[in-house]
């Protein structure tokens, strides 16, 4: 997974109190240095609660042996968590100042832990598991980054598996390197070849660190951060408010961040409403959470229902995906504009909890921005370049209640089924949410409609149209087949093909964007060529799909246009739309060929491009007897 850099790794240390820093190279308990903690980027570094204490102790416990999950992250030190790119969850696990290694969740796999050096050695001692002992003559090459070839191994656990995380130990059994497990324990000894691939070498210095530290104590380490961003945010928040002189409110989602806004609102001597909309796909406890949050405050909540829309619309347009966000539209965005335009005519500057860590979109987005499907709504961030330890550590120090799923292991919360979701998160809430059950049901109905395997389900691939590149290795990894079958043809003389859509801003990503379905599967061989016209075409056969810029199209009938502007979004939408409808019903009338002054379009039986003529200029794009299908867009 590449490196996305969205704000400044703002994760400091002192080793002295032994407590996080953020931002300021000086502890504001004891005045001593502080030191940098090197961090995978974005480094939206948060506390790690009880729930995922518990489930990173039980799995080193369950990989290295009873008893090394407490040895190696004992009760009374802080722990904090950064989320890592990765094929679905990994979290760097921050202790002492250090990274101690990696909770990674893999789909079918589950979850694994993955140590740093000095991490392993803190747990030698009670090393039961997953070792691996090579003679004296293989200790220097590995120490110095070799492999642990069969050659020199001693001895091995015999429930090592293929993939497990191994240590090396040297024949003393001192740790002297980590890596993979290419052979399973019982034939690492005299077998041919590597028999760990290592990763980590090499002993490590092990500090031992002051425990028994609190997020008290972290709070007022902080100071700075308390002294002079926490200010800086509310004075931002006065000034909007005296500028733009209109009503305000907090747009309140039950999540931290907005929790954050609103109390950052709450300092400014502000008393404002909260904008609560009810996607019909919340938590029963984020709902609670919300009215308690009012109540504790004495705040008017301004509340909006999608109510069945989801439910309603999903058996056409199928399940939402991180590419295929048409949900947002109808459960989100159709909502808000209705609670705007309802309960503030005048306008309405909406402080919301957005943060740049979060996406590339969100960091470039601003502070203040005007939501252009939402008329009269001004968005404005005052916690824009805040971590989400920056939002803990204030939440912390106000002593006000959270929402509860923070506790359960989820990092954000919103819709219990989000395409966004990782397997790990949709995991938690099967767990703990009856909610989710319906749509499982649905899903589980959807796939043996459309002739999709199991793993459709176990890896989560409904959350895509397009799989990303890590997605599609597991598919071939698999030997996964996704083709499905062939929606049923319509019947003789029937047709035609109707196209729904969903169009609007994202309120999830940012931008504009358009989802749309056909009610029949597409010919991309056919839409491959013609989609030409507008501009140069990649097919993906994997996927059955092409792609233009800003554009894909998917066999199975979905499509979505992304853009920053509304009027050439739709304009890109509806030329894409009457393109795909002229190759599937062309009756070869020869209309489009004399528009054609580069003689690219050529007639045989029906219309075909020659590519390499092709110069996109559009002129093909009037009248055609066939653009006559039915059209419906969707409606918020």
């Amino acid at each position: 997974m590449g490196v996305v850099r969205l704000g400044k790794l703002a994760l400091r240390w002192c080793f002295e109190c032994n407590l996080p820093i953020l931002e300021s190279k000086e502890c504001g308990t004891c005045n001593s240095e502080t030191n940098e903690v090197r961090l995978t980027p974005p480094g939206d570094v948060r506390p790690a609660f009880d729930e995922e204490l518990r489930l990173i102790r039980a799995q080193i416990d369950g990989q290295f042996g009873s008893g090394c999950g407490k040895e190696l992250v004992p009760e009374d030190k802080i722990v904090v968590l950064n989320r890592a790119p990765a094929l679905d969850r990994m979290d760097e696990i921050i202790m002492d100042g250090r990274v101690l290694g990696a909770l990674r969740y893999d789909p079918g796999e589950r979850y694994k832990v993955i140590l740093r050096m000095h991490a392993a050695q803190a747990i030698e001692k009670n090393l039961t598991k997953n070792w691996v002992i090579v003679d004296p003559g293989a200790v220097n090459p590995i120490m110095k980054g070799a492999n642990a070839l069969c050659v020199g191994i001693t001895d091995a656990h015999p429930d090592i598996a293929f993939g497990d995380e191994a240590v090396v130990l040297d024949p003393d059994k001192n740790v002297i390197a980590l890596g993979k497990a290419m052979l399973p324990g019982k034939e690492m000894v005299g077998n041919k070849g590597v028999g760990v691939k290592t990763r980590w070498h090499g002993r490590e210095e092990v500090s031992l660190l002051p425990s028994g530290r609190t997020w008290e104590d972290a709070i007022s380490a902080n100071s700075w951060f308390f002294e002079k961003k926490v200010p800086k945010a509310i004075q931002f928040i006065k000034r909007v408010v005296e500028r733009e002189d209109k009503e305000v409110a907090c747009s309140f989602s039950g999540g931290k961040d907005s929790l954050a806004t609103l109390l950052l609102a709450l300092d400014a001597g502000l008393s404002p409403k909260i904008l609560f909309v009810d996607t019909g796909l919340e938590f029963e406890e984020t709902k609670s959470h919300v009215d308690e949050i009012a109540k504790m405050f004495d705040l008017e909540v301004v509340k909006e229902n999608a109510h069945d829309a989801f439910w309603e619309n999903v058996p056409n347009f199928g399940p939402p995906g991180k590419d295929f966000r048409w949900c947002c539209k109808s459960c989100k965005l159709g909502p808000t504009v209705r609670l705007i335009s309802k309960h503030f005519p005048d306008g309405v500057v909406s402080l919301i909890g957005q943060r740049a860590y979060e996406s590339e979109q969100r960091a470039k987005k601003g502070r203040i921005w005007e939501n252009p499907w939402v008329p009269g709504q001004l968005g404005v961030s005052p916690i824009q370049d805040w971590t989400a330890l920056h939002i803990w550590l204030y939440i912390f120090s106000k002593k006000v209640p959270y929402n509860i799923w923070y506790e359960r292991g989820l990092e954000r919360i919103g819709c219990f089924m989000c395409p966004a979701s990782d397997m790990a998160d949709l995991e938690i809430v099967k767990s703990y949410s009856s909610s989710y059950e319906k749509w499982g049901r649905f899903l589980s109905d959807f796939a043996d409609d459309k002739g999709y395997p199991k793993e459709w389900l176990e890896f989560g691939l409904w959350r895509w149209r397009k799989l990303p590149a890590g997605m599609l290795d597991l598919v071939e990894r698999k030997g996964i087949d996704l083709k499905g079958r062939e929606k049923k043809p319509p019947p003789e003389g029937q047709g035609r093909i109707e196209f729904l859509s969903a169009e609007g801003y994202q309120p999830c990503e940012g931008g504009v964007s358009i989802e749309g379905v056909f009610t029949r599967n597409l010919d991309m061989v056919r839409i491959s060529n013609l989609m030409n016209i507008l501009g140069d075409v990649s097919y993906d056969d994997k996927t059955n799909s092409c792609s233009i810029a800003n554009v894909d199209v998917f066999g199975e009938g979905g499509m979505v246009v992304r853009g920053k502007d509304e009027k050439d979004t739709k304009k890109l939408m509806n030329d894409v739309r009457d393109t795909i409808v002229r190759a599937h019903l062309c009756i070869g009338c020869g209309i489009c060929t004399g528009r054609c002054d580069e003689g690219a379009l050529k007639l045989d039986e029906q219309v075909y491009l020659d590519e390499e003529k092709c110069i996109h200029c559009g002129e093909c794009l009037g009248p055609c007897p066939v653009i006559g299908y039915g059209d419906r867009e969707f409606e918020f």
